[in-house]
């Protein structure tokens, strides 16, 4: 039954390997570079220069398989491939024991330098208790050497010389000789390999004897196998437990034979009957999973699938099944295949890349790692390193982590760019993050690529490079061209554990988004300064871009315009967008205007007088305002003019000359705009008030002379004609007299109205005539007033050359011409002169005879006229009316 399905397991595996596996995200790669007698390497007969570039080529070649850890050997039997305080130097390296190399160098730290330059995992690979590989060596061997210093510590097997397990003080060795590396070198693992007890001897071979130390420490143990089985697992224990406390990074694993132990029952070992470590090397490696001393275990199953009595397709699930949350990782024996010693199933080609798909199928199966490294050089293996490049190890993976060690993942890498070269390569930076120790600081760093904005690092598909070591920077020349990509990176620590993406970057050109259009308010010299932009810009790049503006920050802007404003946004790859907006210069400073002439703040009071004969002021530019504007030469004026509280519509003009403001107060109120809309205002009052006096003229008393002085009140007619230049006067006559009269009864006048007075004819002295000065008052509403005033006489007598005059007109209105008769009691020649209401002179005679018609006026036109007759100093005056016909 357990043939058959041997058989069965075996085709599905072959049917499996012409299907492609996706590559896993983690896994081992590994490979053991042995230097026991020289197998990998070093050559004794080399020089150091030599040996040191022997072990780069080796290097190169593992990293360019695709290889992520080397296990290499250091310390084969109790000496050293590094400067060792406590053993001696190996002739494998300079040819004798205890030499050191000249020129001086240390391989171990040479190769822990170059394989982290390299991005791989430097495992210190020791054998923990073999001495001697040969008996025959030891008289060879250094001074120092501990088969001379110690040989009671000795256990032999045939020419096999090693450390007893059994003796304390061994363990106290072999456990110094381990920290003393782990303090002194920057190892990233400890590895030790299937050298235990020794395997059973052949045929005719003395078997060790450990009577006399299982004697003398027994431990309560009944049982030789079970004392002997702890004696390792003590070793075990205080190693990984060391190892710890000194460098809680550094890892801890074993390579044992590949079978645990040989039985049906699963629960006991595998359904194999090969060498079995557990009874015959006294190695519990199981319980050293269980109790969680190693890390990682690596049996070396060096079968083939389907091999009787160790079948890898048995031997391997095994183990995947008694991981106990450790690490399995499984040797393959590359130097067996194309050997014609190992059988035809070896020279299948598919052999090793199926045991791979097989490792890839098992959950707690970790990955692999080849014996040896000559094997992975070597040109008649069948390629099957090629098939490890090219097809399992073609895309990077990261070691898997170890979360009961440390499960804390480091902070991820900060500002990550992106710039595009040309059309073949795009270089990423980004920012380390600080740590506070060593587990958390970073170690190497994840580059993920995808074509989908979203980067899913789950799969190892996206997974496009692992750094070295903590460099900041990738170039990517992987590309397809034309191609949109995306990255991100992630941080790993020592333990791989593996931080947060960072931020998505592209290989696109920069992309630019301008602001909106922007307005820029025009300063009092109408210019304004163009503000930096670029730092109001969004900018989408992956990498740091420099915003060129033009025109540039710090522009002066002359006048209202609209300004285009280029943006442009350049990486460092030369590759660049563009985005425009306008800038609009507005104009929003009003005019300044200034006060007129007639100076008065906005809101005051200007206070003018009527002009001359008229009732109102008519203005020049003394009231118009200026104005001055930032940015405005030819600004708009308009006014409006409100009196009584009825405004007229605005007059477009920047001048009140030539307007007529009448008597009263007129509210002017300005406006001056600049053609951007910007208005100012300003208002004043004009008060026009009427200063002007009215006018008498053509005054006249009718008669002039009372005559004969009989005591009797006579009636004067006063003519006089008043004119204003407001209108509506008020007129009073006003009497005074230069003699008192003698007490009689009548009074001296009397005023009748504004024309007519009654004036007593007498005189109370003998020696002068009585005069009568009748003062005319005119006022007008304003309150200006002014007098004139005209005589009457009561003569002593009349004179010579006086007489009593006596002046009628005919028909007076009169549409024709006026009949005017005079009669006088002197015969002194008369003057006639006519005046026109306005005081034109119409018409004037001289030399009339004093008695006597005349006829004048026939065309006249129509209105007032007045007549004035002299005769001597006799003034008599008529006012005549003519009629239109």
């Amino acid at each position: 039954m357990l043939k058959h399905l041997q058989v069965l397991f075996l085709t599905c595996i072959l049917c499996f390997s012409g299907v492609a596996q996706n590559a896993p995200k983690r896994e081992f790669r590994g490979a053991w570079i042995a230097t026991y007698t020289n197998i990998d390497w070093p050559s004794r007969t080399q020089t150091p220069a030599q040996q040191r570039a022997a072990l780069l080529t080796i290097l190169d070649h593992h990293k360019a398989t695709g290889l992520t850890a080397l296990f290499i050997q250091v310390r084969s039997q109790c000496d050293a491939m590094y400067a060792s305080g406590i053993e001696p130097w190996s002739a494998d390296l300079t040819g004798t024991q205890g030499k050191v190399p000249d020129p001086y160098w240390d391989p171990m730290q040479f190769a822990i330098e170059e394989c982290h330059k390299r991005g791989i995992e430097f495992h210190a690979w020791l054998n923990p208790y073999r001495a001697a590989g040969s008996s025959a060596s030891i008289p060879g061997f250094a001074a120092n050497h501990v088969t001379k210093t110690h040989p009671e510590w000795l256990l032999s097997q045939g020419t096999l010389r090693i450390l007893d397990p059994g003796i304390p003080a061994v363990r106290d060795y072999v456990t110094r000789v381990i920290t003393d590396i782990v303090h002194r070198y920057d190892v990233d693992g400890i590895h030790f390999d299937d050298y235990f007890y020794p395997s059973p001897p052949g045929t005719g071979v003395t078997p060790f004897n450990d009577d006399s130390t299982y004697n003398a420490d027994p431990r309560g143990f009944t049982v030789r196998a079970d004392w002997r089985r702890d004696n390792v697992n003590l070793l075990i224990e205080r190693v990984y437990d060391s190892i710890k406390t000194i460098k809680p990074w550094v890892k801890f694993g074993v390579s044992p034979s590949g079978i645990y132990r040989n039985s049906t029952n699963p629960a006991i070992g595998s359904a194999t009957s090969g060498l079995e470590h557990y009874t015959s090397l006294y190695a519990d490696t199981r319980k050293w999973l269980q109790m969680g001393w190693i890390d990682y275990l690596c049996p070396q199953v060096y079968w083939y699938i389907g091999q009787a009595g160790a079948n890898y397709a048995v031997v391997v699930p095994w183990w995947n099944n008694n991981a106990y949350g450790r690490h399995i990782y499984i040797g393959l024996a590359g130097y067996k295949v194309n050997d014609p010693a190992q059988g035809t199933n070896w020279a299948n080609p598919s052999m090793i890349p199926n045991e791979v798909r097989l490792n890839r199928s098992l959950s707690n199966v970790y990955g692999e790692a080849v014996y040896n490294t000559n094997s992975l050089r070597s040109t008649t293996k069948l390629g099957f390193r090629d098939s490890l490049r090219l097809y399992f190890y073609n895309k990077p993976a990261l070691l898997p982590n170890m979360p009961w060690r440390d499960s804390i993942a480091p902070d991820k890498p900060t500002d990550v760019t992106a710039v595009k070269y040309g059309n073949d390569s795009v270089v990423l930076k980004w920012n380390k993050p600080a740590a506070s120790d060593e587990l958390n600081k970073a170690w190497q760093f994840v580059v993920y690529r995808s074509t989908n904005p979203v980067i899913d690092t789950s799969p190892a598909e996206n997974m496009l490079y692992i750094t070295t070591n903590d460099t900041t920077g990738y170039t990517d020349k992987s590309g397809t061209p034309n191609t949109t990509y995306y990255y991100a990176v992630t941080t790993t620590d020592r333990f791989h554990n593996e931080s947060a993406a960072s931020n998505t970057v592209s290989n696109l050109a920069p992309v630019i988004e301008c602001p909106h259009d922007t307005m820029l308010v025009l300063n009092a010299s109408c210019s304004a300064v163009l503000p930096d932009f670029t730092q109001q810009t969004v900018v989408q790049a992956s990498s740091t871009v420099i915003i060129t503006q033009l025109p540039a920050a710090g522009s002066v802007l002359n006048g209202q315009q609209d300004t285009p404003i280029i943006l442009i946004a350049t990486d460092a790859g030369g590759n660049a967008d563009t985005c425009s907006f306008l800038v609009k210069t507005v104009d929003h400073q009003a005019p300044v205007i200034n006060a007129p002439v007639l100076t008065v703040a906005n809101g005051g009071t200007i206070i003018l007088s009527t002009d001359s004969a008229v009732c109102s002021y008519t203005a020049g530019n003394q009231l118009d305002i200026t104005a001055t504007d930032n940015c405005d030469d030819s600004l708009l004026y308009s006014y409006t003019l409100t009196t009584n509280g009825i405004a007229t519509a605005p007059v477009q003009s920047s001048t009140l000359s030539g307007v007529l403001f009448p008597k009263g107060s007129t509210l002017v109120s300005w406006t001056v705009a600049d053609h951007a809309g910007n208005a100012a205002a300003y208002s004043y009052t004009i008060v026009v008030n009427d200063t002007e006096s009215p006018l008498i003229t053509n005054v006249s008393a009718t008669p002039s002379q009372l005559w004969p002085p009989n005591h009797k009140l006579r009636d004067v007619t006063i003519d006089y004609t008043v004119t204003d230049n407001c209108g509506a006067v008020a007129s009073s006559l006003a009497v005074t007299c230069n003699e008192q009269g003698f007490g009689n009864q009548e009074p001296d006048w009397v005023v009748v109205d504004e024309h007519h007075v009654k004036l007593l004819a007498e005189r109370t002295h003998i020696n002068k005539d009585r005069i009568y000065t009748i003062a005319i008052t005119a006022s007008d509403s304003a309150g200006n007033a002014t007098t004139q005033s005209t005589v009457v006489t009561v003569p002593l007598f009349p004179g010579q050359d006086d007489g009593v005059l006596t002046v009628k007109a005919f028909p007076n209105p009169s549409p024709g011409r006026f009949v005017i008769m005079t009669l006088s009691t002197s015969p002194k020649p008369l003057s006639l002169s006519v005046t026109n209401n306005a005081g034109m002179l119409v018409e004037l005679r001289n030399g009339l005879p004093s008695t006597g018609l005349f006829f004048l006026g026939n065309n006249y036109l129509p209105g007032v006229y007045y007549l004035e007759v002299k005769q001597g100093n006799i003034k008599e005056t008529i006012k005549l009316i003519k009629l239109g016909h």
